[in-house]
C-alpha cells in the first residue's frame, strides 16, 4: 500500500483568508468561510467519489481517501489530500486542477509509506 500526497491551496477567499487574521473572527466571517469550505467539499466530494468507483486496474487501484484542511479561521483554504492505493503512485493534481477555481495549486507530493508511528501501536 502507498499513500499518495496531494497539496491543495486554494484562492483566498473571505477577509479572513485574504487578511490573514484569524483571531476574532466575527459570526459573519466564520460562515464565510464555512460557505468556502463547502463549495469546495462539494466540488471535491463527486470526484472521490468517481475515483472510488473506477474500474480495477493492475495496479493503481485507489483503497482510500482522507481529506485534512487548514485548522485556523484564515488558512481553511488550504488542504492535503491523501489517496491509498494498492501499488503505484498514481498522480491526481492535474485531474483536480481540471475541477477547482482559478487560480488554485494542487501539487503531488509523492507517494508515501509507513515508517515509524510514535507512541508505538499495540500489540495484540
Amino acid at each position: 500500500m502507498a499513500t499518495t500526497t496531494i497539496r491543495i491551496d486554494l484562492p483566498p477567499v473571505g477577509e479572513l483568508e485574504t487578511s490573514g487574521d484569524g483571531r476574532s473572527p466575527t459570526d459573519a466571517q466564520m460562515a464565510e468561510e464555512t460557505k468556502a469550505r463547502q463549495d469546495f467539499l462539494d466540488i471535491l466530494s463527486p470526484y472521490v467519489a468517481e475515483v472510488l468507483s473506477r474500474p480495477l486496474r493492475r495496479a493503481g487501484n485507489v483503497t482510500h481517501v482522507q481529506l485534512l484542511g487548514g485548522d485556523v479561521w484564515s488558512q481553511l483554504n488550504h488542504y492535503l489530500l491523501l489517496v491509498t492505493t494498492d501499488s503505484a503512485a498514481p498522480r491526481f493534481a492535474g485531474e483536480l486542477l481540471a475541477l477547482l477555481p482559478e487560480g488554485s495549486q494542487a501539487s503531488d507530493l509523492g507517494a508515501f509509506g509507513p515508517l515509524q508511528e510514535w507512541p508505538a501501536p499495540h500489540s495484540k
